[in-house]
């Protein structure tokens, strides 16, 4: 069975979702089901994007985890639990996940403590979903600080980005523009650069820099525009920006279609706090066109 489970395991490691879900199947139904097979059940149905799937078996792997098994795993088994359901929107259960995670984290299972900043980030994000938006700046701080102390520069980076976003969000602009300068530095590949640059024309926006704002967005448009890899969600982001810049200047035209954008690639991205952020621009942008504005 320990064999069994090395080679499911190198399956998932690999990313063979395909393969570790077929190993997966064959091994459950052999039996026994123990907590560690079904949370790399958990693991192959998250990485299929079956999110459903994942939940249950990553709440049967809790739910079967007793004090024989290993401490290690029942961290393992919070941590992931709460990254299904936050992407599933359940935030009260995430957010219980992370919070037990972290609780329990140096008294039981001490060897998963590189794990520590993570729970914050993704803590910060549950948080950010539940519009709490000062719980979230307390912990994208704690996560930062747990990156600084692990020397993790390329979560650091993403970490800062997120935290200046949301600073943008909350109307903060020298702390934003604190985190971006902090963040510049640690900048080293095409993904990190599309978010310091959303970050940037974020802040500009703020600051009535209207032109580097929508100059910005112009660049990672035209990145997207020779195929590179722009996401869904950084895509909804910079059409949410441009718009942003366009309703300022009170061309509604622009505005409209680019909150259009915005809505579509929030949708394709099924990420529900850009889907509220471009539907409340575009009827924002709908009440002007009707007063004639």
């Amino acid at each position: 069975m320990v064999l069994d489970l090395n080679h499911l395991l190198g399956l998932i490691e690999s990313r063979q979702w395909d393969a570790a879900w077929k190993e997966f199947g064959r091994l459950k139904a052999e039996g026994p089901q123990t907590p560690r097979l079904m949370l790399m059940g958990s693991h192959t149905a998250f990485g299929k994007r079956d999110l459903f799937a994942a939940r249950h078996l990553a709440e049967a792997a809790l739910a079967s985890w007793t004090a024989s098994e290993p401490l290690k795993l029942l961290g393992q088994i919070r941590f992931h639990l709460g990254m299904v359901t936050r992407e599933l929107g359940d935030t009260h259960v995430a957010l219980e996940q992370f919070d037990h995670f972290l609780a329990e984290l140096h008294p039981k299972y001490p060897e998963l403590s590189m794990g520590e900043g993570k729970a914050h980030f993704y803590r910060a994000l549950t948080l950010r979903q539940r519009r709490d938006l000062e719980g979230a700046v307390a912990a994208y701080q704690k996560a930062l600080t747990c990156f600084r102390r692990d020397e993790l520069p390329t979560l650091l980076c993403k970490g800062l980005q997120n935290l200046a976003w949301l600073f943008c969000y909350m109307k903060r602009p020298g702390e934003a523009a604190e985190c971006l300068a902090e963040a510049e530095p640690l900048v080293k590949d095409p993904v990190d650069q599309t978010h310091q640059a959303l970050g940037e024309a974020f802040l500009a926006t703020i600051e009535g820099r209207d032109a580097e704002a929508a100059s910005l967005c112009e660049s990672i448009f035209r990145r997207g525009e020779r195929d590179e890899s722009i996401t869904a969600e950084e895509r909804s982001q910079t059409a949410w920006i441009a718009a942003t810049v366009a309703l300022k200047q009170r061309n509604l035209e622009s505005a409209s279609a680019l909150a259009d954008v915005a809505l579509r690639y929030a949708s394709d991205a099924k990420d529900s706090r850009l889907i509220n952020d471009a539907g409340a621009l575009r009827r924002e942008i709908h009440s002007l066109r009707q007063a004639g504005a």
